[in-house]
């Protein structure tokens, strides 16, 4: 008789075969058989594939025209292995028949398939052989290949071998046996293949992350268990997806990207619950789980220092209104000479010849001046009224306007995007957990990338990188959301109005982010359906915003309580020294809070532009008084003439 054992849960679906040498046609009847019972599609491709010490028993009716016969040895594994790879690519769907009792030959094979990536959850694989239960035990925990994917062992020996985790704990459960006389028969409403993905049964998954706020942080640090220990988005996230899937978790450490592929490759995790941005580096190496947001790889910088100019005196009227100012002035005295000058009578024409027109043109738009003598004419009354109406009205819009150039800071240009940044030309900053994006600005086919790639440094920290960056005037690479909170944490000021650093507007990576797994994960359609739905609910935006305004809020906090902390050392400074001091320190008080304060008095830094008129025109003045004694002097010289 052959026992049929389906390994539930976590572990892949097995079958073991005994006793093949024994009964060789009996086990090519009963691997048909579990073929049959198992495809639906009659457009399936299998392949026979087993070591070379069975050739004799292979002769005896385990191939048909249906069954692809591949005979394998140690050294020739590997490239049979790529071509059932090649096969099962190019096929609808592809069973593996693996015949061997050679552990030797089934270990190298259960590595040679990680490799080739030979098996996804669709392939399905059949193991036929004769082992003990202790080689079943060790074979199951040994591999990924027989514990975790798609795959059924076949034994003669009803005795049950180990299995993963099922429903009743770590045990094999036996679904069916086959008998010449009786043929398949099942024993338990477990089918053959089963997906065993949907529900962990209360497992508990390695995971691992980066511990990185507001993804990742710890809230709870004596906690035994990781689920009451970290909190942060993606945190939120890993227990919706275990609550749907029915598993708790605790969490692998790893301090960088690097640590967190090499685990998954030696599937150490099961899954990596933090977000990394896709590029082809790290996909070369790990699998990727459905798109949970943008890729938010960019850059920040210093933020660049306002320069007050005297040129703030003409910034509030554009250069088209001052052109059409100086054209009235030159325009409006003619005119009001003229009228002034055909209406006036002889004493209004003798006053004309001891005033001027400009003068008071000029005065009355500077709003300093009315003409002393209203004239009587009516076309001279319109045109003083319209030129007092415009000086108001422009005088009006220019000093009110002026006040918001000088106090308002007018930033010039700086960096927001990558071909702006290699223009800019400095230096750039990368922490050693990004040095896999660094290499895909080296192997980018865009001269901007490869232009910044030429200019970089590493760091040891992100902190490090931002005092670099502020110090330096360079640009530090990192993930969007930890350095804005690195910068307000560290960079902003008391109040968390301004700060000294600020981060691009643009994401440098164009692609999206997604957690990490092993390729070719079986259980990843659940793990990215359940994603699919957390996201689509709206849930995953919540999370963030949550998290971000969590993290703000302790930000504030910890900067409350760091002023609260030198005021009270302040006041102990003050009360141990002298006692007349205390009122000193008092009236200094208000000061430095308005100084910190939004309101701020304008400085001769904001009004040096008027300054810079009056001693330029005092110095023109002086000039010209120079320049007039000069004259009269040579002038009032005596010069001798020569008679003849």
């Amino acid at each position: 008789m052959i026992d049929y054992y389906n390994l539930s849960s976590l572990g892949g679906g097995g079958v073991v075969l005994a006793g093949v040498a024994r009964e060789g046609e009996a086990g090519s009847e009963a691997v048909r058989s579990i073929l049959d019972s198992s495809l639906s599609s009659s457009h399936c491709t299998h392949v026979l594939l087993a070591d070379s010490t069975l050739s004799d028993i292979l002769e005896g009716g385990w191939s048909d025209k249906s069954m692809v016969l591949l005979q394998a040895s140690n050294t020739s594994l590997s490239r049979l292995s790529t071509t059932v790879a090649k096969m099962r690519r190019a096929s609808w769907c592809v069973t593996v028949v693996l015949v061997s009792r050679d552990l030797t030959f089934l270990n190298t094979f259960a590595s040679q398939v990680r490799q080739v990536r030979m098996l996804v959850w669709e392939t399905r694989l059949l193991l036929v052989t004769r082992l003990t239960r202790a080689t079943v035990d060790s074979l199951l925990t040994s591999h990924w290949t027989f514990s975790m994917m798609n795959t059924m062992l076949a034994n003669l020996d009803p005795q049950h071998g180990h299995g993963a985790l099922s429903p009743v704990g770590p045990k094999v459960v036996m679904v069916a046996s086959w008998s010449p006389d009786e043929g398949l028969s099942f024993h338990s409403n477990t089918q053959l293949f089963p997906n065993k993905f949907s529900n962990f049964h209360g497992a508990t998954v390695p995971l691992t992350a980066l511990i990185l706020p507001p993804f990742w942080k710890v809230v709870n640090p004596k906690a035994r268990d990781s689920w009451t220990k970290y909190s942060g988005r993606d945190c939120l996230l890993t227990k919706f997806v275990a609550r749907a899937l029915n598993f708790t978790f605790y969490m692998h450490k790893s301090s960088n990207i690097d640590e967190i592929m090499a685990s998954l490759e030696t599937t150490q995790v099961m899954l990596s619950v933090f977000r990394i941005m896709l590029i082809p580096q790290i996909l070369a190496r790990v699998d990727h789980t459905y798109f949970i947001d943008r890729a938010s790889f960019t850059f920040s910088m210093a933020r660049p220092s306002t320069k007050p100019q005297w040129q703030s005196l003409f910034y509030p009227l554009t250069l088209e209104v001052w052109f059409g100012i100086l054209a009235l002035i030159f325009i409006v005295p003619p005119i009001t000479y003229m009228i002034l000058y055909l209406e006036g009578n002889r004493h209004t024409r003798a006053a004309l010849q001891n005033t001027s027109p400009t003068l008071e043109t000029i005065a009355i738009l500077l709003g300093q001046d009315v003409l002393y003598r209203l004239p009587k004419g009516d076309s001279s009354r319109m045109l003083v009224f319209v030129w007092l109406l415009f000086s108001f009205w422009m005088g009006t819009a220019y000093r009110g306007t002026l006040t918001a150039f000088l106090t308002v800071p007018d930033y010039p240009s700086r960096p927001e995007n990558m071909e702006e940044l290699a223009q800019a030309g400095v230096r750039c900053k990368f922490t050693q957990n990004a040095t896999r994006f660094l290499v895909y600005f080296q192997e980018s086919n865009l001269t901007p990338y490869r232009s910044v790639a030429s200019r970089v440094d590493i760091v040891s920290t992100v902190l490090e990188g931002l005092h670099e960056t502020l110090e330096n005037n360079a640009a530090f690479f990192h993930e969007r959301y930890n350095t804005q909170l690195m910068i307000a944490k560290h960079f902003n000021s008391r109040d968390g109005t301004t700060s000294a650093l600020y981060v691009a507007k643009e994401n440098v990576i164009p692609n999206y982010a997604a957690w990490m797994m092993p390729h070719d994960a079986p259980y990843k359609p659940e793990v990215d359906s359940s994603l699919l739905r957390v996201i689509e609910s709206g849930l995953k935006e919540k999370f963030t915003e949550d998290m971000m305004s969590e993290s703000w809020r302790e930000i504030r906090h910890q900067k409350q309580k760091l002023q609260q902390e030198e005021a009270a050392e302040g006041h102990e400074q003050e009360a141990a020294a002298e006692g007349h001091n205390k009122q000193e320190a008092a009236e200094e008080e208000p000061i430095s809070s308005d100084t910190d304060g939004l309101l701020k008095p304008l400085s001769i830094i904001h009004l040096q532009g008027g300054l810079w008129v009056v001693v330029l025109g005092l110095a023109l003045s002086v000039l010209a008084f120079l320049v007039e004694k000069v004259v009269v002097c040579f002038r009032s010289t005596p010069r001798i003439k020569r008679f003849t």
